[in-house]
């Protein structure tokens, strides 16, 4: 019996879980799901079907939002038994990280670091689990929100939510790749070990690679493949969204663990909001972890929804309040935190009465719940609305600029929306300049118009020199606003790119851009 035989398969049903993502886009037309349960078996099929020029679709825990997961034609390979973590580490520079497979949940990895539950895990130099047992925990930082996301589709997206104003994307984080090619060879690529030369061109298995020749945004960015002049190898893969090669297992740094406290602060107006997030990122006695915003219709929302339930079980919003802002802050000595937000709302004519502080563990997971209780919110609204327009959806921008420009995106994106009489919502990551606008359709023909709104934005963003998409990647669905970023000519730069990796293009096909032969 051949190996290729001895691998576990499925034939897709028309429900198929491997056949949505959270973009709730439904593929179809598939041969086989793949099962492979290591890495001989993986680089089995993949070759397979290069061979063949078979188009596979990888899948891991399907909590993308850009339909990156969802295949169209051919097959695909299913991630989900590699899910270990697999040893700890310092590294030459005596920083710790943590080996892991691609399908490992982020969740999980920081269950098992604040647990020290290393039992059955590997040292890969004589000491660490000791030192792991003995110091205060680590932690992996990047947190984009889905904690069940995997770690290798957190690395194909470069994702980062809330905290990376402080920490980074995963770029930032991630020290090796162990990844396979369409071909079945298999090659672990550590940071540093390949950059480009100054002709721009990087040696790689007898393969000389032009780096991508297009300008990146200063600003958080996690839209297409990564390049810059003295490029690391690494850091094209990341944010590839898997159209490269498969990733197999990922070495992440890690940071220590210290005590938070979480902070609301709320605002009466939206003006003095935003002068709150400019003094605070300026802050280094604070040096939040993260800082988020919900505007006046957000507020509104979670008011009703804690009004008719009481799920969130916090106190009740005032009427007053338009907006809000939340950060995680280090620390030693509570008071020291208080009297330093005392300081900065006198100092900007806040009033402190309006601040909520939690720093015991049960109140910290309350602020957690709130703060991410709105997403919730806005997705029970469309699915009533949903149930009278089927194809309406939201419309949610993922949109950064630089500082600079931030005030005048928002007034120009709001102006615009408010023009086209569309329902909407503000929250996100305002530290990083990266709010999400949702536009919530009411029918058919505001679905139409938000549309037009969204590509709009998108050409304003690029123009301040800013991303269409900041940590959600392109996906299936956002080919217009690629373009719209990189012109043609970046896009054709990219395709160059992937075939000298995947000749016969095979590895999730339209991905980032559109499949041409």
């Amino acid at each position: 019996m051949s190996l290729l035989s001895s691998i576990e398969r499925k034939t897709p049903q028309k429900d198929s879980e491997y056949l949505y993502d959270e973009s709730r886009l439904k593929g179809r037309d598939i041969e086989n799901i793949w099962l492979p349960e290591n890495e001989k078996q993986i680089s089995t099929v993949l070759s397979h079907c290069n061979e063949k020029k078979i188009p596979v679709t990888v899948y891991g825990k399907g909590t993308g939002i850009t339909g990156a997961a969802v295949a169209f034609e051919g097959d695909v390979i299913s991630m989900e038994r590699f899910n270990s973590i697999l040893g700890l580490g310092f590294d030459e520079n005596d920083r710790p990280y943590i080996r892991v497979q691609a399908n490992v949940e982020l969740a999980k990895i920081n269950d098992v670091l604040l647990k020290k539950d290393f039992a059955e895990l590997t040292e890969f130099s004589k000491g660490v689990l000791k030192r792991f047992y003995k110091e205060d925990p680590f932690f992996y930082p990047v947190d984009p929100t889905e904690m069940g996301a995997s770690a290798g589709g957190t690395v194909a997206t470069n994702a980062s939510g809330a905290r990376s104003f402080k920490f980074g994307s995963t770029r930032r984080w991630v020290r090796s790749l162990k990844i396979v090619f369409p071909d079945g060879s298999v090659e672990t690529i550590k940071r540093g070990t390949y950059r480009a030369d100054s002709n721009g061109v990087i040696e790689f298995k007898n393969k000389k690679i032009e780096i991508p020749d297009y300008s990146m945004p200063e600003c958080k960015n996690a839209a297409g493949y990564f390049t810059e002049r003295k490029l690391d190898l690494i850091d094209l893969f990341i944010s590839s969204e898997g159209t490269l090669g498969v990733v197999l297992e990922v070495e992440l740094w890690l940071e220590k663990l210290v005590p938070k406290m979480s902070v609301i602060q709320f605002f009466q107006e939206q003006k003095k909001a935003f002068e709150y997030v400019t003094v605070l990122k300026n802050s280094q006695r604070l040096s939040p972890d993260f800082i988020e915003y919900i505007d006046k219709f957000g507020l509104e929302m979670i008011r009703e929804k804690n009004k008719s339930s009481n799920m969130l079980n916090i106190p009740e919003l005032c009427e007053s309040w338009k907006g809000a802002v939340f950060f995680d802050v280090d620390h030693k000595n509570i008071e020291d935190v208080c009297s330093e937000i005392e300081n900065l709302c006198l100092n900007i004519g806040v009033d402190v009465n309006d601040t909520w502080c939690a720093w015991e563990k049960m109140e910290i997971e309350r602020v957690r719940l709130f703060r991410h209780a709105l997403p919730e919110t806005v997705n029970l609204h469309i699915a009533t609305v949903q149930s009278k327009y089927p194809t309406v959806h939201k419309l949610g921008t993922d949109f950064s600029v630089c500082d600079a420009k931030f005030s005048e995106m928002m007034d120009y994106s709001l102006k615009v929306i408010e023009e086209n009489d569309i329902k909407y919502v503000v929250f996100g990551h305002i530290g990083d300049n990266h709010v999400h606008i949702n536009m919530l359709p009411n029918n058919d023909d505001d679905l139409k118009k938000g549309k037009e709104v969204y590509a709009c934005l998108a050409q304003k963003a690029v123009e301040f020199g800013g991303t269409v998409s900041a940590e959600h990647g392109i996906g299936k669905i956002k080919h217009r606003y690629i373009e719209i970023m990189y012109g043609k000519q970046g896009v054709n730069e990219m395709r160059r790119v992937k075939k000298i990796f995947d000749p016969n293009q095979i590895l999730n096909r339209d991905n980032i851009f559109k499949y041409e032969e």
